[in-house]
């Protein structure tokens, strides 16, 4: 059951669009987390662009409120063709450096290829990509039209099952490369690169790829780490324990003090307002990413925010001037809408 906050079935192209796109987004999952489905990297890529795809025409008909707007014009005598994906992308995202657009378009650069070789296996920065795909769609899909998936697609089931041993993932394996084939190796190799140097460039935003690190280090108190290693009796038995993050040092700032770091970054670029960042807060749906916000449970504790949310927030206006104009005209259509449909139920 999929909940969505609105009208039971959803009804209307929209509404049917956006059934279509979670459908293909659940079977993408699906398969791409089957290590018994040989197919399932070229599946996995095809589906999640048709998810993405849909999910964005959806939102081309909830901006415009017309059904035209997702259509290429026609002559005469032509059939109706509905937008591409990479044109679908252009009019979500005009920048051509946003994150999300860049993500989907390589991705799409994956699955265009994926049409004439075989790369059923595909290296760790290349899987970092479609990481973040799937948790962008996630977003996204909850952000512009507050639909949940969390009855259908459990939080584990969004993280890729993969083996990162280098006969799987390492091009410079030569078993790998066997397996592949010279001609998809070739390709994975240069693409694996392309998109290693685009996430450098683009500042490496989540939303392009998420980095899939590990790192070991010794230390005296044990809740010090992130994870603590411990002998069991006479050294036989092991066990993992993974210590709880402090938010004091996770998400260290208050609202005020994020609009002076996020001033103090921007070096006078732009004077950021506390109402600048309130909006951002609302229209990207902050609050709902562990990333950027924290809340303690304790009555009275105030929001607390991340460094990464401030580097996020500078990052997006230096792709897009616009991008705290942007939130304060969204926030204002949301609160219209809001007090609009409070109106028509009473």
């Amino acid at each position: 059951m999929v909940s969505t906050g609105r009208r039971p079935g959803n009804p209307g192209l929209k509404g049917k669009l956006l059934n279509k796109s979670i459908e293909a987004y659940v079977l993408a999952l699906e398969t791409i987390n089957r290590l018994s489905v040989t197919y399932r990297v070229e599946t996995f890529a095809y589906l999640i662009c048709n998810a993405w795809e849909l999910l964005l025409k959806a939102k081309i008909l909830e901006d415009s409120r017309q059904k035209r707007a997702i259509y290429y014009p026609r002559q005469r005598g032509e059939r109706p063709r509905t937008l591409a994906l990479r044109d679908c992308l252009k009019k979500v995202f005009p920048s051509e450096r946003d994150s999300v657009r860049r993500n989907v378009e390589r991705v799409t650069d994956l699955r265009d290829e994926a049409v004439h070789l075989v790369v059923g296996q595909i290296p760790k920065d290349v899987l970092a990509l479609l990481q973040a795909s799937v948790l962008n769609y996630h977003r996204l899909l909850n952000e512009w039209f507050d639909m949940s998936l969390s009855d259908r697609v459990p939080v584990g089931m969004m993280s890729l099952v993969y083996d990162l041993s280098p006969e799987h993932t390492d091009l410079g394996s030569p078993v790998l490369r066997r397996r592949l084939g010279k001609d998809a190796a070739d390709y994975l190799t240069e693409f694996e690169a392309e998109v290693r140097r685009e996430h450098e460039d683009l500042g490496k935003p989540s939303e392009f790829a998420v980095e899939i690190r590990y790192s070991l280090g010794i230390e005296r108190r044990a809740d010090s780490g992130d994870i603590t290693l411990t002998a069991g009796r006479e050294g036989k038995a092991t066990r993992v324990v993974e210590v709880a993050k402090d938010p004091s040092r996770t998400h260290p700032y208050r609202q005020k003090e994020v609009v002076s770091q996020l001033n103090a970054a921007l070096k006078g670029e732009r004077n950021v307002t506390t109402y600048d960042v309130q909006c951002v807060i609302e229209a990207h749906k902050i609050t709902k990413r562990s990333e950027y916000h924290y809340h303690g449970q304790v009555p009275g504790n105030p929001d607390q925010y991340s460094r990464e949310f401030v580097e996020w927030m500078a990052r997006q206006y230096r792709l897009d001037s616009t991008f705290f104009s942007d939130a304060r005209d969204k926030v204002k259509l949301l609160r219209a809408r809001a007090r609009a449909r409070a109106a028509s139920n009473d």
